[in-house]
């Protein structure tokens, strides 16, 4: 806490602190050649009004509680439901959906609430699903056999896929683009299948502390920026790059 603190306030002014947790391809490691599609936006739209952009690898709960204090500016790659008090710009970053992943020979397929009585799920601590429902569901049971929500910085989706490999986990709560990413890496993604939509496609956005002063402007540069991406092309070379676009 007192590192993001003193850290901080070094760069206020010239470099803004965006965290998340590991969601490649939306948000990798510090690979400069490829830090996610989400980082490079960020870096090229705040890079053409003078500032800086430093990616912090947190996990997903420290990065909301350190950009809700103010020891750094903003989270990549939210939904509106994880952090409501945040300040939102009006573009989106994507939009994605969750779905269930179990292994290729499991029978079973999500079809609501009602499915998951028989089965043990993983899920990532602080997570928003896009689900008001199933975000409860994952509450009430997270101490009992039926959920394991998994934190760390030490890739907790990968632990997951293990998981399921294991036969520790019937199924998985993940943005498919980001479950076959990791899964590729590890080399296991032909053990596994989509197992049915959590819900329909939702934006997810840079979104910024609700606790710094200039939250509000970086929001208008944010928007300002992602439309000139577009405009330029620049916004759909990225997508390609991250292989995003079908």
């Amino acid at each position: 806490m007192c590192f993001s603190l003193l850290s901080s306030q070094n760069v206020f002014g010239t470099t803004l602190i965006l965290a998340s947790d590991v969601w490649c391809p939306y948000v990798c490691d510090q690979a400069p050649e490829s830090p996610g599609f989400i980082v490079e936006v960020a870096q090229q739209v705040f890079a053409q009004q003078g500032y800086q952009v430093k990616y912090q690898n947190l996990n997903w709960a420290r990065a909301i509680q350190e950009a809700r204090v103010g020891h750094i500016h903003g989270i990549l790659g939210a939904f509106r439901g994880d952090a409501p008090d945040f300040i939102f710009p009006e573009q989106p970053i994507a939009a994605v959906s969750s779905y269930f992943f179990t292994l290729k020979d499991n029978p079973w397929r999500y079809s609501g609430l009602e499915s998951l009585a028989q089965i043990k799920i993983g899920a990532i601590v602080d997570y928003d699903y896009g689900d008001q429902a199933l975000n409860r569901y994952l509450q009430r049971y997270k101490f009992t056999y039926r959920v394991n929500l998994l934190s760390g910085n030490n890739l907790p989706l990968a632990r997951g896929i293990q998981m399921m490999l294991n036969k520790r986990l019937d199924a998985f709560i993940e943005t498919p683009p980001v479950f076959w990413y990791t899964s590729k890496a590890m080399g296991l993604a032909h053990h596994f299948k989509a197992a049915g939509p959590v819900h329909d496609q939702e934006n997810i956005y840079i979104a910024f502390s609700p606790a710094h002063p200039l939250s509000e402007k970086y929001a208008q540069i944010l928007n300002q920026g992602i439309t000139r991406l577009k405009q330029s092309g620049e916004f759909q070379r990225l997508q390609q790059k991250y292989q995003l676009v079908l």
